[in-house]
């Protein structure tokens, strides 16, 4: 079930085998999670794996920590349309802005769709020496250039999976994904985006994709301001504003 040749760490696969499990039903809302000890025993995986994985799941809000008492399926979380404009801006709770300006917060974990139901598209926020990476695509989408790595989630990928492959595909770099920074839905193209950011592994960022992508650079904050226009996503800004070179 947990095998190295399959796509994802084997944190990452635990989660996915966990979220199955409260998905389809076999672990429902309110159910103790089998304990670090049982998931050893029935997966082989090391602790620190095994909390990794449990980590994902919190961050989603499909569990809940419950102190001295143990691990539980949450609540089924409510459904909420993301429509052209929203943002999510939180992590702990669900605070969405909506385009009209209008704050709504809802419990950690609920649902975000949004409408025609197109795949998410993961972008990996990179950052290395104080520099952050982007790529020049040699078609603009809805008058964008410059952005990060990114793409659509395909079917059965989590978005820190697709940040990595898209990342790799486009400049070749291998990345490890570190920190979901949010999602919204892109108030140019209307896309529901999920940033990532990811921690440089090995290789040379350089042009892989050259269909797609015609040029890339590692820019700081200034280099960062000039080429990006638009408004960046609050939780990324603030993520980089501590990071980059000025």
């Amino acid at each position: 079930m947990i095998a190295p040749h399959r796509r994802g760490a084997a944190y990452q696969q635990l989660a996915g085998v966990l979220r199955d499990r409260i998905e389809g039903g076999s672990l429902p809302p309110g159910h103790r999670l089998p304990s670090e000890k049982d998931l050893h025993d029935e997966f082989g995986l090391a602790r620190e794996t095994i909390r990794r994985a449990l980590a994902i799941l919190r961050n989603e809000g499909l569990i809940e920590v419950r102190l001295g008492h143990g691990t539980f399926v949450a609540a089924t979380p409510p459904t909420v349309q993301l429509t052209a404009g929203d943002s999510v801006t939180s992590t702990a709770a669900v605070t969405l802005t909506r385009a009209s300006g209008r704050t709504e917060t809802y419990p950690a974990g609920t649902r975000l769709t949004v409408p025609h139901e197109r795949p998410p598209v993961a972008a990996a926020v990179i950052v290395r020496d104080g520099r952050v990476l982007l790529i020049r695509r040699r078609i603009e989408e809805a008058s964008l250039s410059w952005q990060f790595p990114a793409g659509e989630v395909e079917p059965g990928e989590t978005p820190e999976q697709a940040a990595a492959r898209e990342t790799h595909e486009e400049t070749g770099l291998t990345v490890r994904p570190t920190l979901l920074l949010g999602r919204r839905v892109h108030p140019v193209t209307g896309r529901t985006m999920v940033y990532v950011s990811c921690d440089p592994i090995s290789g040379t960022a350089h042009v892989a994709d050259e269909e797609g992508v015609a040029e890339v650079a590692w820019c700081d904050h200034a280099a960062l301001a000039a080429l990006v226009r638009q408004s960046l996503f609050a939780p990324v800004r603030r993520h980089l504003d501590d990071l980059l070179r000025r």
